[in-house]
């Protein structure tokens, strides 16, 4: 859906490198087997991660080596028996089925029959999904709704439009297991949040000005060629930073775990340089 949260992999150690695909193909098959085979194409690098954030010292993943449709003739290893996983799936299918829903109301005529035959296919597992995860369906519904009426209101604001999106990943922060660890899981997923909405829509200022569709940075410097200008990219570049350092701040107030070195390496080296790439018009046409 996004996919800016994920590592720098060439920073990787062999063995983080593997527990990444490990835990990546493990959201994979966690999805297959609560919702479905079609709920695999949901997969994403930013739930990835939401599953291992998640992830206690009592919710041990273990690992297993099997084969799978995207790998038939050679066993992949993959992480099993994690809750947070399980939780992650859930979150996943609730928020791209609002997404979905949101798509209905936005793109054009070809983009609204591709989401209502999705929607159709998804239906189902939104509802399992929904009775699982209640408080988080209620959280999407409502400030995506919130969020389109700044939209349909043409707000300047990059502020007001991205913290709606914000609070929608920091209500993950609930499922916290303490309320030290949920304040900081709120601060480090708001921030997150805050991010990938400002990136999404300087990714998308091009495609969003060729279809004359609001987008909050556009609105916000008064961009109507989909361009931004050097001083447009140091302002978002500090607004960005600054949300990359209370994210980093409260990372660091959350205990150990079995993914600790994984997460360090996408919050300090790989959601940097996928705002560098973004900011320099780069992301999407080569890998990090």
């Amino acid at each position: 859906m996004f996919g800016y949260v994920r590592p720098l992999k060439g920073e990787l150690k062999v063995k983080e490198h593997e527990q990444f695909k490990a835990a990546y193909c493990g959201l994979c098959n966690t999805l297959k087997k609560r919702y479905g085979f079609f709920s695999r194409f949901l997969l994403n690098y930013d739930f990835t991660f939401l599953a291992m954030l998640l992830s206690t010292g009592e919710d041990f993943c273990g690992f297993e080596h099997r084969r799978c449709i995207a790998s038939p003739f050679r066993k992949k290893c993959y992480c099993v028996s994690a809750p947070s996983f399980e939780l992650s799936a859930d979150l996943s299918v609730v928020l791209f089925y609002w997404k979905l829903r949101d798509t209905l109301d936005d793109d054009g005529p070809w983009e609204r029959l591709k989401a209502r035959a999705v929607l159709l296919i998804l239906g189902r597992a939104f509802k399992k999904a929904r009775k699982r995860a209640p408080e988080f369906n209620e959280m999407v519904s409502r400030n995506l709704s919130e969020l389109k009426n700044l939209e349909m209101a043409g707000s300047p604001s990059v502020d007001e439009t991205s913290d709606k999106f914000a609070l929608i990943l920091a209500a993950v922060s609930e499922n916290a297991q303490s309320e030290a660890e949920k304040r900081a899981l709120f601060q480090l997923l708001y921030h997150i949040g805050r991010q990938i909405y400002i990136l999404d829509a300087i990714d998308d200022l091009e495609q969003d000005a060729e279809k004359g569709a609001y987008n909050a940075v556009a609105r916000r410097f008064g961009i109507e060629d989909g361009k931004l200008s050097e001083e447009n990219k140091r302002e978002l570049e500090t607004t960005l930073s600054h949300s990359a350092e209370m994210a980093s701040s409260a990372f660091e107030l959350l205990g150990q775990g079995m993914w600790t070195s994984i997460l360090t390496n996408i919050i300090y080296l790989g959601i940097p340089r996928v705002t560098s790439e973004v900011l320099e018009g780069t992301w999407g046409k080569k890998k990090i």
